[in-house]
């Protein structure tokens, strides 16, 4: 099994002295960057055969360059226009390939450099949140691990600031990678040994490569692998059923247990469960919020948990924030609970700090 480059591979920091290659989807497009790189003072050279564009930049002169761009071209044409940043001696080879991004995506990482900081100094976190079973609301059964981060002065990063960021930058596949592993090392240490770990879909293009650190990382905690469920977020942006398919079934022939997370929020979820099979669902904490107080999500909700009993799959109800929630759900025969009311996310195991 080899490494996976993407996942793997931090971005290389922006070089002092550099060149910025730029290769626009159409002529229109490359008129408007050419004007905005001379309105920045930057000299420009058009190789119009190459259809390539090039300028020489300094660092502290390249945001300004980046943002006029910005200003002036529309969002589809600056994610279109694929975009290198090079070393002023070098010029690009086959192996500066994979290094090739968008304006979009360069704009955005000048912004988010704390993000790189972040992955390079590995100030990633975790909070746990306890998940009990409905015959044991006193010990958890499982806490599932949720990501934040610290900034150089020692602030709490929001997991939504984090991932839109990567998501802007291109750093999408190094931010999960990274949160898979800092999730499971974290757990190890707080002494929780039963987790769910969540991952994003469009973050893994080849399974079997880039799951390799995590499962590294697994091996190296110690964890029993049939404790360990990988949990999928974001089923909304799943553009390939047959892509997720396969990743599970590569948690699964490694000897881990795999869970769909928002079961119940639309068609596309109820739709995955037939083809994707997961041991565990979670219902939509949308669904779960004033449940004792709506008929139409009192009957979704009860159909749901009726069908995964009926093909053998668990369910956690997740949101539960009230009393009535929960007495309605534990009526209904659900397998497990996940809420406020229950347990809110610690940085150390349920329990843990109790006196």
């Amino acid at each position: 099994m080899t490494e996976c480059p993407k996942c793997d591979a931090m971005p290389l920091p922006l070089p002092r002295h550099g060149r910025l290659y730029v290769w626009p989807p159409v002529a229109h497009t490359a008129g408007k960057i050419i004007s905005q790189m001379r309105k920045t003072g930057h000299e420009v050279v058009n190789n119009a055969s190459l259809t390539t564009i090039y300028a020489n930049f300094d660092i502290e002169t390249l945001p300004a360059m980046m943002q006029a761009l910005h200003d002036v071209l529309l969002p589809e044409e600056a994610r279109d226009t694929k975009a290198l940043v090079m070393d002023q001696a070098a010029e690009p080879g086959i192996d500066d390939i994979a290094h090739v991004t968008s304006i979009s995506a360069i704009h955005a990482r000048i912004g988010a450099s704390w993000l790189v900081d972040v992955l390079a100094e590995s100030r990633l976190r975790s909070v746990f949140q306890p998940i009990f079973a409905a015959s044991d609301l006193k010990t958890p059964h499982a806490h599932e691990c949720l990501i934040r981060a610290i900034d150089n002065s020692g602030a709490m990063i929001a997991p939504n600031r984090l991932f839109d960021a990567a998501s802007s930058a291109d750093l999408l596949f190094q931010l999960d990678r990274a949160a898979r592993a800092a999730n499971v090392r974290n757990a190890h240490a707080a002494g929780i040994d039963n987790v769910f770990i969540n991952f994003t879909p469009s973050s893994i293009y080849d399974p079997n490569s880039c799951l390799r650190s995590t499962i590294n990382v697994v091996n190296e905690c110690g964890f029993d692998r049939s404790k360990v469920v990988f949990e999928v977020i974001e089923t909304d942006k799943v553009y390939s059923v047959d892509h997720l398919r396969a990743i599970l079934k590569s948690y699964r022939d490694s000897g881990f247990r795999v869970a769909l997370d928002d079961v119940g929020s639309g068609y596309s979820t109820l739709n995955m469960l037939s083809q994707l099979r997961p041991d565990i669902i979670k219902i939509d904490r949308e669904l779960i919020d004033h449940v004792d107080q709506d008929i139409y999500k009192q009957a979704i909700t009860s159909k749901l948990i009726d069908l995964a009993k009926q093909i053998g799959i668990e369910v956690v109800a997740e949101g539960v924030e009230r009393q009535e929630e929960l007495d309605f759900l534990l009526d209904r025969g659900v397998d497990f609970v996940q809420g406020f009311l229950l347990g809110r996310p610690a940085p150390t195991r349920f329990g843990a700090n109790a006196r």
